[in-house]
């Protein structure tokens, strides 16, 4: 009899270990993120490999890892990437101007950059002095499709098809200003940096002509995306500026100015940058 009641405990035992083993919730990794991106160097780029690199792609991929996050980093033509983001799930487009058209389409984090756009054109056209810009003017315009900045240069009196063209990809306009196909581009300061070489080593100087605007340039999450999530970037990314991780992939390919600045506004809060 003994025995059989020990025999019964024991079943009933076996039983409860079986149901708290069974109640043990399934950990299951994050559903894979997919970001899209544009060649834009030296921030984003396919290196010899084809792999998507950049100092803003290293960037993002240290906020992978700390968030332990798998994700896939696709490089193409900037409309491309920007209508991706804008309608696939759990999906995330970089390096985008934060602006009230495009607010209520995405979720935010950032900023990842700061940079001071201009207008710029090769020194053997432009050997003096401001151009005068308008509609009747000679100049040709060139900026690629989807870009802010093309308001810009519509508000400076370029129109599409008689004085400006739109291409697919982000550095087209800089090979046809090489070429002598076009007379003016749109560049960021560390952009510029990066094409004077090319410039030089074609024979001439690439010259800022005026100044067009300060741009904050984010990681554009879709919308489904939860906040929670989206605060943890936020977190993470601030603390890549606080503990140097983003100086040592920024520094010597970006303004120190602007490192600077992403540091100031991370140990500070500073609101006006968001």
């Amino acid at each position: 009899m003994q025995k059989f009641v020990l025999s019964v405990m024991h079943a009933a035992i076996c039983l409860f270990c079986s149901s708290v083993v069974l109640a043990v919730p399934i950990q299951r990794e994050p559903p894979v993120l997919r970001l899209y991106t544009e060649h834009s160097p030296p921030g984003e780029y396919l290196d010899a490999s084809g792999n998507v690199s950049g100092a803003t792609v290293q960037l993002i991929k240290l906020l992978l890892s700390r968030l332990a996050q798998p994700a896939t980093i696709e490089l193409l033509p900037w409309a491309r990437a920007f209508e991706r983001a804008k309608l696939q799930s759990n999906s995330g487009v970089f390096e985008t101007v934060r602006n009230a058209e495009r607010e209520a389409d995405f979720k935010w984090v950032g900023p990842l950059k700061m940079h001071a756009i201009g207008l710029y054109g090769r020194s053997d056209v432009f050997k003096s002095g401001n151009p005068i810009l308008g509609a009747s003017n000679r100049y040709l315009a060139c900026e690629y499709r989807q870009s802010v900045h093309v308001n810009a240069l519509k508000r400076l009196g370029f129109i599409e098809g008689h004085n400006l063209i739109l291409t697919v990809n982000h550095g087209d306009c800089f090979t046809l200003l090489l070429k002598g196909r076009v007379q003016l581009v749109v560049l960021n300061e560390a952009g510029a940096a990066e094409r004077q070489l090319q410039m030089q080593q074609a024979g001439h100087q690439l010259v800022k002509l005026r100044p067009l605007s300060q741009v904050r340039l984010y990681l554009a999450f879709s919308l489904d995306i939860d906040d929670a999530t989206i605060g943890r970037w936020q977190q993470v990314l601030e603390q890549s500026y606080l503990d140097g991780s983003m100086r040592a992939l920024y520094q010597g390919v970006y303004p120190e100015q602007m490192i600077s600045r992403l540091e100031q506004f991370a140990s500070e809060g500073d609101t006006q940058l968001q």
